[in-house]
């Protein structure tokens, strides 16, 4: 600050103290304001050549709008094809008559996780499952254990028909075949709501309500852990008054429960079925398989005979199970029943499934020969109509040729090739090179 006058020059600032000044010499100002004056004609001449080039892009903006729709098309196309390649995915068949059979079918975000970890681990790979709805009925009730893969195979289903509704093929084996849905309608998670006052029970209610709204009989319902979050009498009670409303409306519907009474109502409703993802006792693991027919039974207490509860405990458990189960060899007789059906209706759909691929073989292959048969007889028809002066396709010389004499009894033609002629068969001439 002592020495300010010794520089000319704008003071821009001074430092907290005071003792220190800021200042921007003369000849740099100078400099600096020409520096400006440059800058603002480099802008101008900027915006002068911007202008100068939307006005070329706006001549064709049609045109270049329209090679970009199509360059996303294509970009998206392409990436299902390599998304379809990378995962081994099939083109399932479409249909209108609600039939949904989902065939070793795969979680696509489970898998592409899985190959994240570890694309070579042979342990690391989703079960596939095989679900069914629309063929002998269209309710599925789903029962097993926490983390046994029921809530996947719910998010299964209705991710690849979205999948196939958006144009792509999807991770199932080959003959899956899926209807065209008008809505898929959802309640899976719990959205617990203190601004809105939402318990579990209430969020689950206040969503199925608004699905039986806009449920139609072309409109697959996917609905987790039906009647829980309240006792478990009224939320069985409830479930069941929900799955006969689904059912008057002829939906599709898959759901997954823990209540015990929701297990029988597939016993009392021919158009409902069971379903059960399997639990290996041994391992205590959940196997992750889906099992259409079969309910799926408690087994609280071999677990905990497993993990060493003492034996009185368990005797006394038992003789408490006892007492609440009075029907149930009959339902387990039941149970065996459905079983074997079910398992004689998985049989017959895929010895079916065959009988079509052979027939639609056949089709092909009869079709394909009355076509080869069509195609000659034209081809002797022409030969036999062959008139000096035609043009003919030699693919002996490689090039169109001109027929000079036709000797129908003796099966030839002479043809005109450059300067030359030459006698060749019939059977060697054609009308054009792509024929």
């Amino acid at each position: 600050a002592n020495h300010r006058q010794k520089i000319a020059g704008v003071v821009h600032r001074t430092s907290s103290t005071g003792e220190t000044i800021f200042i921007e010499p003369a000849a740099i100002a100078n400099l600096s304001a020409e520096r400006t004056l440059l800058k603002v004609d480099e802008d101008r001449e900027i915006r002068r050549i911007l202008r100068k080039l939307s006005a070329e892009i706006g001549k064709s903006a049609r045109q270049i709008n329209s090679a970009i729709e199509v360059i996303g098309r294509v970009d998206l196309i392409t990436a299902r094809a390599k998304h379809s390649r990378e995962f081994q995915m099939t083109a399932p068949e479409l249909n209108t008559e609600g039939r949904l059979w989902l065939r070793a079918a795969r979680h696509p975000l489970l898998e592409g996780f899985f190959r994240q970890i570890d694309p070579h681990s042979p342990t690391k790979k989703v079960v596939p499952i095989e679900v069914r709805l629309g063929v002998g009925f269209n309710l599925l009730v789903i029962t097993g254990p926490n983390t046994g893969g029921k809530t996947v195979a719910l998010k299964t289903t209705g991710l690849l028909a979205l999948m196939a509704q958006s144009g792509m093929h999807i991770p199932a084996q080959e003959g899956s075949t899926l209807p065209v849905f008008d809505q898929i309608l959802v309640d899976i998670g719990d959205e617990q709501s203190l601004e809105q006052s939402l318990s579990t029970f209430s969020s689950h209610i206040s969503r199925i309500a608004a699905i039986l709204k806009q449920a139609t009989a072309n409109s697959l319902i996917l609905l987790d852990e039906l009647g829980a979050g309240t006792d478990p009498t009224e939320g069985a009670a409830l479930g069941r008054a929900i799955l006969d409303e689904i059912d008057m409306r002829s939906c599709r519907a898959m759901v997954t429960t823990h209540l015990g009474d929701l297990k029988t109502y597939a016993f009392s409703n021919d158009r409902a079925e069971n379903g059960a993802v399997e639990f290996d006792i041994e391992t205590l693991r959940p196997t992750y398989r889906l099992q259409i027919g079969v309910f799926g039974m408690s087994n609280a207490l071999k677990i905990a005979r497993r993990l060493k509860l003492p034996k009185e405990l368990l005797k006394r458990a038992r003789r408490y199970l006892k007492r609440r189960k009075g029907k149930t060899s009959e339902l387990v007789r039941l149970q065996q029943l459905r079983e074997e059906a079910e398992k004689s209706r998985s049989d017959a759909l895929a010895a079916q499934h065959a009988a079509d691929l052979a027939r639609e073989d056949y089709e092909a292959r009869i079709l394909h020969q009355k076509k080869e048969e069509e195609a000659i007889k034209a081809l002797r028809d022409w030969r036999q109509k062959l008139q000096p002066g035609d043009q003919v396709w030699s693919p002996k010389f490689g090039k169109m040729a001109k027929v000079a004499r036709v000797e129908q009894r003796k099966g030839t033609l002479m043809i005109s090739v450059g300067i030359g002629q030459w006698e060749v068969p019939l059977d060697e001439v054609f009308p054009s090179e792509k024929k």
